[in-house]
Order: structure tokens, then sequence, then C-alpha cells
């Protein structure tokens, strides 16, 4: 006759070992996804970003509160829109946003980066016809590193972690290659 008691209320060790390998197995392939969406994410973000700081200029643009920093317009004075063949260039740090516009949706401060104002029109007795465009890198090297037109931002413009600053530079020293056409520098402008 057997005198032990079975409890048949808990788990056995195998059973345990069972649940926390197939919680293993779930959580390997469910981190690497939601790391991805977040990446994803903060992709998208940062090209909304790069949309907020250009409608910003154009509206400091040609609401007259922008002012020259240097260029063929005079220093100091209230920055023009760019003639004919021409581009205005408005650095990013210097650009005030409604919400943020320190830090990009990385977590990391904006280092430079510009929002550019080409006036793509090279016949004089044509109206004015304006393109904006973006580059702009934080200080994790996340960011646009090339000149990207306002229609054209999206999640794929957008490096995270090994965007250069090779393009940035030659934004104050122009002619610029931007889409189809080739533009000089008409001024750098800031906010006051």
């Amino acid at each position: 006759m057997n005198n032990r008691k079975e409890n048949k209320k808990g788990f056995t060790l195998i059973e345990l070992l069972a649940v926390i390998v197939i919680l293993a197995i779930l959580m390997m392939t469910a981190i690497p996804a939601v790391t991805q969406a977040i990446a994803k994410s903060r992709r998208d973000t940062y090209a909304t970003n790069a949309k907020k700081f250009i409608d910003a200029v154009r509206t400091d643009l040609f609401d007259g509160d922008l002012f020259v920093k240097n260029g063929t317009q005079e220093a100091g004075s209230i920055c023009q829109a760019p003639t004919n063949g021409t581009y205005v260039a408005v650095p990013i740090t210097t650009v005030v946003l409604e919400r943020g516009g320190k830090t990009s949706s990385f977590g990391k401060d904006y280092e430079s980066g510009y929002v550019i104002v080409a006036n793509t029109q090279t016949d004089s007795s044509r109206s004015d016809k304006f393109k904006y465009y973006f580059v702009g890198i934080d200080k994790g090297k996340n960011g646009v590193e090339n000149y990207i037109e306002e229609n054209n931002l999206n999640r794929s413009s957008v490096k995270a972690g090994n965007a250069t600053k090779n393009n940035i530079s030659a934004v104050t020293t122009g002619p610029l290659k931007l889409g189809e056409g080739t533009y000089t520098l008409d001024a750098i402008c800031e906010g006051d």
C-alpha cells in the first residue's frame, strides 16, 4: 500500500520549464518587431518635423520675420524671397516651431541643417515659383543628409545613426544642385 499523498495542485518542473522556453521564443520574435516599429515611427516623425520646419520658414519669410545674416542681400535687412535662379537658406537651429524643434524624434539636439527656398523660375518675365528643400542632422547622426524637396520628405529619406554632414556645408557657399536645376546663394537668413 502506498502511503504517499500526491499533490495535484501545482506545476511540475518540466511544465514550468516548457512555459519559460515558449515565453523566451515569443520574446525573441516580438522584441525585434517592436524595435523595428519604433525605428520606423521615429523616422516618420523626423520627416514630419522637417515639413514643420519648412512651414515655419515659409511663414516667417513672407511675414518679414527673417533677417539676412550674409549673402547678396544686405546684412541685417529683412530677408527677401530669392530672386530667379537663386536660393535663400535658413539654419534649422534658428527656426522656432510651435512645439519642439530643439531635439529630433531620436531624442538628440539638432546639430546642423537648413531649410532652402529656391526660386526655380529662370525667366525674369514670369512669376516666381518657389520650391522648398530640407537637409538636417542631429547630434546622433540621424537625419536627412541630401537636399530633399518638401513633397518627397518621408521615412525613406531619413537615415538613422549613419547620416553625414557632407552636403550641409555646401549650402553656405553655393551653387547648389537641387532637383533639376542649379541655384546660386542669395542669402543666409535667420530669425530674430
